[in-house]
């Protein structure tokens, strides 16, 4: 569905009235954290990584060294995966090294006996890492389990990377705060300390600055960021990934008794817009009362793909209250 051209400009509502609707709108999906478990199932927030977000950082810029940080989903000796970070691009200005790496590696411990692997990142199914080699992300409502829909990069394991001779870091933007992508998770399977399998997801954002050096400027990695990570304690079972909404814009247009229209998405899926509510109230504080928006109407704008998340509009008429907030509930 196109969006409505209106006849005069539109007006943004102010920042501090965006924020509180994109946080209610972000709390309205933190239930889905359990959704499509099952009653044994019991889903964790890895304590090896806490507390979060968890920033790792790369090796002071220019160092010709790279960052290895080996990772543990329990906590204590057992190790799961490796976080590799490579030397930046101007380590290498006489060798003319191509590309500054970010791989997400499962950890080997035993030379002598490799079938024994502690941690291994996963791919839904459209991630081939036979064509590129990259860790694809998870989005809300996929599952990582033992089932058809995820598999173990071929290649490898790679997060994200910066060419020598781009002017901008080539990187797999799902792991970024891409436009659209309220959350996007990184699926994996790791030994736990019973000596079982698990699955789990890590939500992940690898960070990049523009860095300047001999009148050479280059981007560079500047952090990598794990915001959360959660695990399934139950061996073998699989993990729903949680579903976010996230608000991309918000507008009123006075010309028009102020037709506000809100753009959203969830993080990736193509969702009946029956499962979407508007809902209204005149207050935030002490207690919301929070009702459908009768004068709502959604629509699908875009559909996702595996590149780009689906995208929703709301169109209402705000009613005669003096103050009004809105927030998108998923059903």
């Amino acid at each position: 569905m196109k969006t409505q051209k209106l006849s005069s400009p539109k007006k943004h509502l102010a920042p501090d009235s965006q924020k509180r609707l994109l946080a209610y709108s972000t709390a309205a999906g933190l239930g889905a954290f359990f959704a499509g478990q099952s009653a044994e199932a019991t889903l964790v927030q890895a304590p090896g990584l806490a507390p979060y977000p968890h920033v790792f950082l790369p090796q002071p810029f220019g160092s010709t060294n790279a960052t290895d940080l080996f990772l543990s989903i329990e906590g204590g000796s057992v190790t799961n995966f490796e976080l590799y970070i490579g030397p930046d691009l101007f380590s290498h200005l006489t060798t003319r090294f191509p590309s500054q790496l970010i791989d997400f590696r499962g950890f080997v411990p035993d030379t002598n006996n490799p079938t024994i692997v502690n941690g291994q990142p996963l791919c839904p199914p459209w991630s081939n890492g036979g064509t590129n080699g990259y860790i694809g992300p998870f989005f809300g409502g996929m599952i990582i389990g033992n089932n058809t829909n995820t598999f173990t990069p071929d290649y490898a394991q790679r997060l994200a990377l910066a060419y020598q001779t781009g002017t901008y870091p080539f990187y797999q933007y799902h792991w970024n705060d891409y436009d659209g992508y309220p959350y996007e998770f990184s699926g994996f399977e790791f030994k736990g300390t019973d000596g079982q399998n698990h699955f789990g997801y890590m939500d992940v954002q690898v960070n990049f600055t523009n860095a300047t050096s001999s009148s050479l400027s280059k981007w560079i990695v500047q952090s990598v960021v794990v915001k959360d990570c959660r695990y399934e304690t139950t061996p073998d079972a699989g993990v729903t990934v949680p579903s976010f909404i996230k608000i991309t814009s918000i507008t009123q247009d006075p010309s028009n008794h102020n037709l506000t229209t809100i753009d959203f998405g969830p993080n990736w899926s193509n969702d009946n817009t029956n499962t979407f509510v508007l809902e209204t109230s005149p207050t935030l504080d002490p207690s919301p009362v929070w009702v459908t928006d009768p004068n709502a109407v959604v629509s699908q704008t875009a559909l996702a793909d595996p590149i780009h998340p689906a995208t929703y509009q709301a169109v209402t008429q705000p009613g005669g209250n003096a103050t009004q907030f809105w927030r998108i509930r998923k059903q």
